[in-house]
């Protein structure tokens, strides 16, 4: 299913996916963030969405999903566009489950998961908006399994932000020094 496509065609879907998910897709594939020429990365890829922080979500040549965040973040977090959706409308605020040392195991992951989205579904309780009725029109709408225990999904993402090669932005100061990231999420 090309939901790139789909979501593009229709406003009310790509508005859903924001409001759930806080990622706007593009009208069509873009450039990934260059810093005005100082931020490079060691795979190619097509810009489709970004974050209302300006992170974006990047098609990498290979087929693999890359994030770049306005913060420093960098790395793979899916293995294809198909992962990738699952895991966005299964596991919205992503950013805020990135412990690495709650994936040691299934059974803590699936209990530190669930506390995180507790949370989230108060906050959005707060602002009168019912986060799991959202996720489930955009799980049905989109063709997804909405999934009640996402800790398997967690560790399918957890994998894959730690197969090589990483996707890895190096940062070129206008002095010539360097920066670069470890690849990973997980990493500041």
């Amino acid at each position: 299913m090309d939901f790139i496509k789909i979501l593009r065609e229709d406003s009310d879907l790509s508005d859903l996916l924001c409001d759930v998910c806080d990622m706007e897709i593009f009208p069509e594939f873009k450039t990934p963030q260059d810093e005005s020429g100082h931020l490079s990365y060691n795979i190619s890829g097509k810009t489709f969405a970004r974050t209302g922080s300006g992170s974006e979500y990047i098609l990498l040549e290979d087929g693999s999903i890359g994030f770049w965040g306005s913060e420093g973040k960098c790395g793979r977090i899916a293995d294809n566009l198909q992962e990738f959706f699952e895991f966005m409308v299964n596991c919205p605020c992503w950013l805020d489950y990135l412990d690495e040392g709650e994936y040691q195991d299934r059974e803590s992951l699936h209990e530190f998961a669930k506390e995180v989205f507790e949370e989230h579904m108060e906050n959005a309780a707060d602002m009168e908006f019912d986060l799991s009725e959202a996720q489930q029109e955009l799980a049905d709408r989109l063709g997804i399994e909405k999934k009640e225990d996402v800790a398997d999904i967690w560790m399918r993402f957890y994998h894959c932000t730690r197969r090589e090669p990483r996707f890895i932005s190096t940062y070129t100061e206008n002095d010539g020094s360097i920066h670069s990231g470890t690849g990973s999420v997980f990493d500041r």
